[in-house]
């Protein structure tokens, strides 16, 4: 009994510091810190897996892109896809949270061929920050699915990108109607979001592709080799300025 008395102080303690802007400031620091972690970690491990999808996606940035190329990443992360990028690659990474900061280092130093130019903090929907027509290749993994609104997030890719650039993405994406995978996920997305900083499994992602204003979208659908079968169903592509 003493357990539970110390268990509900201990949350009574947690709700009272969390209703102060001192307590809500720490509580988002640890939060990013926290989530920059276990996301980094839950990086390398997906990587493993995914490394074949992602290196044929990747694969015509290296054929079609020669000399200098600057990549803008939203969502880096830690930095993920530095390994799949063409020896030479200015990356200028975006992302909201600011403790990513040393695993992105890291991957920096690792993959010492690709050049991090530039740590942006902020949403994809919001990169006044990036100048229009600036960069040749965007890059999206993992991110379409927790971003606030898909369909600004595409518009700023496009003014971010010159003219005949081209945008590349991976994506867990909801799964096609006739599944028994489609009707869980309506069923886990009322929750989902709050455990997952936003995610959500129910992204139909291509739908804001084919109306984006691109000159050319390139995609596929296929089930992801990873044991979470309700993020199985993945869309990967190119969308064309």
């Amino acid at each position: 009994m003493a357990v539970v008395w110390w268990i509900l102080a201990f949350v009574l303690i947690l709700v009272a510091a969390l209703s102060t802007q001192p307590g809500k400031a720490v509580f988002r620091l640890i939060y990013r810190k926290v989530y920059a972690y276990i996301l980094s970690r839950i990086a390398k491990s997906y990587n493993k897996k995914m490394s074949p999808f992602k290196e044929k996606l990747f694969e015509d940035m290296k054929t079609h892109h020669t000399g200098d190329l600057t990549v803008l990443e939203i969502g880096v992360g830690a930095g993920a896809n530095f390994k799949f990028y063409p020896a030479g690659t200015s990356v200028i990474a975006v992302d909201p949270n600011p403790e990513f900061d040393k695993y992105l280092m890291k991957n920096a130093e690792e993959f010492g061929e690709v050049k991090l130019q530039d740590f942006v903090i902020a949403a994809g929907e919001e990169m006044a920050g990036v100048p229009d027509c600036s960069v040749d290749v965007a890059v999206c993994t993992l991110v379409m699915c927790s971003v606030a609104d898909q369909v600004k997030v595409l518009a700023e890719i496009k003014r971010v990108l010159k003219p005949g650039g081209k945008f590349y993405y991976m994506e867990h994406v909801r799964a096609a109607p006739d599944t028994w995978a489609y009707s869980i996920q309506n069923w886990v997305d009322v929750v989902w979001p709050y455990l997952s900083d936003g995610c959500t499994v129910r992204s139909e992602l291509w739908k804001h592709l084919d109306t984006a204003g691109f000159s050319q979208v390139d995609y596929q659908k296929f089930d992801a080799p990873i044991r979470m079968a309700l993020i199985a169903p993945h869309l990967m592509g190119t969308a064309t300025k």
